[in-house]
């Protein structure tokens, strides 16, 4: 996404939700080039890419998640591409008091190394980072927190990706994905010193999710037995609230369960990523 950041009014998101809602929509996804910088474009005076998050200035994500938590029906809202310098402690205060706000939030990170944020231009650090990580969990217990990571950035050194290898290990990201950095022309990135090796690459993304393929099947093995709310998509085929649609995992369930409707079941066996129940 290239540009500035232009958001729209709460009372036109309001109303298309409403009226999405009034058609049967079960889930609105709401996404953007930051999410968690909603409404500040709006704010008098320059706000920049640290600013933090006031909504006393203005249109907030928090007066959004408000705004949508008071129209009536059964349905999830959902947090895809929040940034992690733009979250606020009333931001999670926000999550935990609104029951329509889907326990689960997406904050692509793309490193933990100090050098490789700064190279990424990802206007936080580390210690930010996992400070944020333990105030979202302890504000909002049982939230699924996904992410996302590069590996092979140019200048990652050995000592960057092991870095990255022990926080997957110590956070244990609900979701988590890991991309091979991929030179595009034009880009700042492409024009810096030290790019990998294609070998280098592959052979850091494959250490990367073999670490996660491991995380993912232990964490399913916890949840058989337990009580999850779904949301039944198609025959056999559902979604948890710690999945969002297209990109997370899928929940196989009875055929004869009803479509577009939230179904209580007992999960009895784990996948690699998904989940049997019924």
């Amino acid at each position: 996404m290239r540009g500035r950041h232009r958001s729209r009014t709460v009372d036109s998101i309001v109303a298309e939700a409403r009226q999405m809602v009034a058609e049967g929509v079960k889930e609105l996804n709401l996404i953007s080039q930051d999410t968690t910088y909603f409404g500040m474009d709006r704010w008098e005076g320059k706000v920049g890419p640290r600013a933090l998050v006031d909504s006393s200035r203005g249109d907030s994500l928090t007066y959004l998640l408000r705004e949508l938590q008071k129209i009536e029906g059964d349905f999830w809202i959902r947090l895809l591409y929040t940034h992690p310098a733009h979250w606020s402690d009333e931001l999670i205060t926000t999550i935990a008091e609104c029951p329509k706000v889907a326990r689960y939030v997406d904050m692509p990170l793309q490193h933990i190394s100090d050098p490789m944020l700064e190279a990424m231009r990802r206007e936080t650090s580390s210690q930010h980072i996992r400070d944020l990580i333990k105030r979202i969990r302890a504000g909002v217990p049982g939230i699924a927190l996904r992410t996302t990571f590069i590996a092979g950035f140019p200048g990652e050194t050995q000592e960057d990706f092991d870095t990255l290898l022990h926080f997957i290990e110590e956070v244990r990201f609900e979701r988590l994905g890991v991309f091979k950095y991929s030179k595009e022309d034009g880009t700042r990135a492409a024009k810096r010193e030290g790019h990998l090796t294609s070998r280098t690459k592959e052979a850091r993304w494959k250490k990367a999710m073999a670490l996660q393929r491991r995380i993912a099947l232990e964490q399913t093995a916890a949840a058989v037995g337990k009580k999850i709310r779904v949301l039944v998509e198609s025959p056999g085929l559902a979604r948890s609230e710690a999945d969002a649609p297209d990109v997370d995992a899928r929940v196989f369930v009875p055929e004869c369960l009803p479509l577009g409707q939230f179904v209580e079941v007992t999960v009895i066996a784990a996948k690699e990523y998904d989940l049997v129940a019924e």
